[in-house]
């Protein structure tokens, strides 16, 4: 008999929500909604309902559902609470009973954990991780999140290096563009501030004008355009730089990329792989993909949290 599970993927803009199926992983039409960001009453309201609708839709009643899963942008504690939202929800402060609250909402069991963990957990069952024993998963986005699990289990109870992209990786106070605004994490040239969606955006339309996107210049380098290819090798040092880092902690069979900026890598893994010069011991060797799941990892991963 098929087991199911509610992944909820929550967000400081969007929600999403679906049924998995665990032991196949598929996953059904995503529900996605508005996060409620006014009213904590609306909020649990409007999650409720996209549960029930979800179900409706799949035929399935509350019953059927092992429990709900959560990926969220934040610390989550061992104990369901967390240190509040790097997407800002206003009222998800430091020590916010998100579980209890959400289980109290469905009348069903949660379980919650980071959203780049999550993302990492479902790249290693069921995603470009599959067939690894240690993964690390990295999404350059808005930001830099990390996830490490082994032997499809997420690394530690608790979310220790989701921050982890904070590394230093240039000396920071170089780039105007970059470093006019210091980075949250007191790290002047830290790995966020270089080489996320954001940033890289703002490097980039320091030197082409406001209309360029990481989009746009994609397209450039794919077109072998001289000067965006030699704005794309510095990217890869860049990144290569806190990749050999990563290597040297966390000894990774594969490191999975994902987020936005990744689709515009795929064309230069084999360049960025050739980076990596970094070894733990002399059998030891880590291989680049790029995510096999984007936009559903995150509800797939919650959902998973209730196979592991």
């Amino acid at each position: 008999m098929s087991r199911y599970a509610a992944g909820i993927d929550i967000g400081g803009t969007r929600t999403k929500i679906g049924i998995v199926e665990l032991e196949t992983g598929t996953v059904s039409k995503v529900k996605v909604f508005d996060t409620c960001r006014e009213s904590e009453e609306q909020f649990f309201i409007s999650m409720r309902e996209a549960l029930e609708q979800c179900l409706k839709q799949e035929k399935l009643k509350k019953s059927d559902l092992s429990g709900v899963g959560i990926s969220i942008g934040s610390y989550v504690f061992f104990d369901g609470t967390i240190d509040g939202m790097s997407c800002f929800v206003p009222f998800m402060t430091e020590g916010y009973p998100l579980c209890s609250r959400l289980e109290k909402a469905f009348g069903l069991p949660v379980r919650a954990d980071n959203d780049v963990r999550v993302i990492g957990l479902a790249e290693s069952i069921y995603g470009a991780g599959k067939g690894y024993a240690r993964t690390l998963t990295i999404t350059l986005g808005s930001g830099v999140g990390i996830g490490v699990c082994v032997d499809q289990r997420p690394f530690g109870e608790e979310a220790f290096c989701h921050l982890a992209g904070h590394v230093k990786v240039r000396a920071g106070g170089e780039f105007p563009a970059l470093d006019q605004e210091p980075c949250y994490c007191g790290v002047k040239g830290c790995l966020e501030s270089t080489c996320s969606g954001t940033s890289f955006e703002k490097y980039l339309k320091s030197y082409y004008g406001s209309d360029m996107s990481n989009e746009k210049f994609f397209a450039l380098t794919a077109e072998g355009d001289t000067e965006a290819l030699g704005h794309l090798e510095w990217y890869l040092d860049m990144l290569a730089e806190a990749l050999n880092q990563y290597i040297y902690l966390y000894c990774p069979d594969v490191i999975i990329l994902g987020g936005g900026i990744s689709r515009g890598l795929l064309p230069w893994k084999g360049s960025l792989e050739k980076r990596l010069t970094a070894k733990v011991h002399y059998k030891q060797r880590t291989e680049i993909r790029i995510s096999s799941l984007m936009e559903d990892s995150g509800v797939l991963g919650a959902a998973l949290l209730y196979q592991v």
